[in-house]
């Protein structure tokens, strides 16, 4: 949610843009993914490759074309490294797009290497950022990760995020914060995440010359994946 605040002419030029005050979006989105692993050539390292089986938005809307496919490779029991996707509506843009944010978000379950017990728990800080009105924010993104049970060789962990915005310029005309909940679920033979959901809430507000905005985001975001090997 965007509510917006100012003087009388600023906000009679948001209402000629049809800007509504304040302005309600959602956004929900479940993705069912199969990883797929092929055979090491050297036993070091072997293909993967993330096909997109179904992804659905609270609207309805497919966000990633189905049969959408990530080509990467795996090293040791590190997570995937994609390099290429293969789509047949996706444009050059959309395609890094989606390559940097899967990484991204892979990255982020790169899990240390000592051995956790039950009630462990450890962090992990992902740098991001974000364009707004010809600056930049640099986001930190931590996650903490704590070990709730291993059953069946699935581990499961309860997650707890923090969002830390910091503008490039440094002025007083900008503020933000942010926090999520959320589950995974662990693969350990395989060291693959079959389930991952979280729900975020973000809040910013800026004051620009004439008006200021307020803004309010909730994502909750659920991604399942399967895996193959031939």
């Amino acid at each position: 949610m965007i509510t917006y605040s100012g003087q009388p002419i600023a906000m009679r030029k948001l209402r000629s843009m049809n800007i509504k005050n304040p302005t309600i979006s959602k956004v929900k989105t479940k993705t069912d993914t199969e990883m797929v692993t092929g055979k090491s050539q050297d036993e070091i390292s072997f293909p993967v490759s993330l096909t997109y089986k179904k992804t659905m938005s609270l609207d309805g809307k497919n966000e990633i074309p189905e049969g959408t496919v990530l080509q990467g490779e795996i090293t040791g029991e590190h997570q995937p490294i994609f390099s290429s996707v293969t789509s047949g509506s996706l444009g050059i843009d959309q395609k890094s797009q989606l390559l940097k944010s899967i990484q991204s978000t892979f990255d982020q379950f790169d899990f240390p290497e000592q051995r956790l017990k039950i009630g462990d728990q450890f962090s992990i800080n992902r740098p991001a950022s974000m364009p707004m009105e010809g600056s930049t924010i640099d986001i930190v993104v931590t996650t903490n990760y704590k070990l709730l049970s291993i059953k069946n060789n699935i581990a499961q962990f309860e997650l707890n995020q923090t969002y830390q915005m910091t503008p490039k310029t440094m002025d007083n005309s900008f503020t933000g914060e942010g926090s999520g909940k959320g589950q995974l679920s662990y693969n350990i033979e395989n060291s693959l995440i079959t389930d991952y959901s979280i729900k975020t809430e973000i809040e910013m507000n800026k004051k620009l010359d004439y008006y200021e905005f307020d803004l309010k985001t909730i994502n909750e975001l659920s991604q399942t994946t399967s895996q193959l090997t031939k």
